[in-house]
Formats: structure tokens, sequence, C-alpha cells
């Protein structure tokens, strides 16, 4: 299979699940979100809660798309939120806080929503298309769909005129945001996690 044969497509509620389960394995190992899921039996159902709690807040208040195999298996995922829009609509966060301290307990979710409060201080006050998540299904990775999927988003920004942002959670894809034209901004310090890397990328590239 080559990284051409895929198609672009919006996420819709349908990918929920199956869009969980690319977050959840995609960031099991990542150096800062990994962690945030601590130890236990019920560890995967944890993760899967929160990454489909965010995949629902991009469906409703973003843009997120897909990156669809032509046997209709969803290869990598991709959630965007427009300029002004957080990551967690401001009427969501009490059933965020309530979903967290019911799965990883009331110290994880104390440390996750801290280090939210961090990456949201971080993020530029100029409009901006913020790229907020990115993971690519197991049984996919290697063929360049996840770097692909992103330039189809930036086709769209670069059109309307817009700078796009990210923090990039692991340094093994800082080259690759680069080489899309991304520049560093800020390093975000979270406690007890590696620094993290902020990108902007003008309009354009």
């Amino acid at each position: 299979m080559t990284p051409t044969d895929f198609t672009v497509r919006p996420l819709t509620v349908a990918d929920l699940d199956v869009t969980a389960r690319v977050l959840a394995e995609g960031f099991w190992h990542d150096p800062v979100w990994g962690p945030a899921f601590p130890s236990h039996p019920e560890r995967m159902a944890h993760a899967l809660a929160h990454w489909r709690f965010m995949a629902d807040q991009a469906v409703r208040y973003g843009e997120p798309l897909v990156a669809e195999l032509p046997d209709g298996t969803v290869a990598a995922v991709s959630t965007w939120f427009p300029p002004g829009q957080d990551e967690v609509h401001e009427s969501d966060v009490p059933a965020y806080e309530t979903m967290l301290r019911g799965t990883i307990g009331d110290a994880a979710a104390e440390a996750l929503l801290a280090e939210g409060e961090l990456f949201a201080a971080a993020r530029p006050s100029e409009p901006h298309a913020y790229l907020s998540l990115l993971a690519v299904a197991r049984e996919a990775r290697g063929l360049g769909v996840g770097m692909r999927l992103v330039q189809a988003a930036l086709e769209r920004t670069d059109a309307a005129g817009l700078q796009t942002y990210l923090e990039s959670s692991n340094p093994a894809n800082d080259a690759r945001y680069e080489r899309l034209g991304y520049r560093p901004a800020q390093q975000i310090h979270i406690p007890g996690s590696p620094v993290v890397q902020s990108y902007l990328r003008p309009a354009g590239g």
C-alpha cells in the first residue's frame, strides 16, 4: 500500500469509538500523554474514555479530519479547532473534570487539568487554527498517512490565510512538522514531563 491510498473526510459521531482507539494506542507510549493515565488494570478503559470525550468535543466544536483507507479503515485522525475555540468547550468543563476524576482519580485528574492550563496559556493570542491531536492507527504506521492528513488541512488554512498552531508532545515528530513549514514557538514546561515544543506555521508555510 502506498501513502496515497486514502481519502480525507470529516470525523463524525459514527467515528468516535474507532477514533478513541486510534488516539489511545497512538498516545499510549507518548512521553507526555502516556503518563497521564497511571498504571491500573483499567488503564486502557480510562484512556479510551478520555480520548472519546476529546474526539466528541472536536466533532461538536472543531473541524476534525480522518484519513480513510479504501477498505473503510480509519488510518489516522486529526482534531482541529477554529480560532477562539478550546479543546474542551467551556460548558463541558465540569463534565470533563467529572469524567477524569471517575477514571484516573483525583490526583492524576488534577495533574492533567493543570497540564491543560499550561497548554492553554501558551497558545498565541493571534487568530489561528489549532491542531490539537494527531494519531495514526497502529496498522497504518509507516505509510506517511499522518503528515499527509495534516497537509490536507493546511491546504484549507492556507486558502483561508490562517496561521496554524500545535504542541509536539513527542520530539520524534518535531522534524516532520518542521518539514511542513512549522517553526518553533514556545517551550512548555510540564512538571514531571519532558519539555513540550510548540509550533506555529504562517499561512502558506
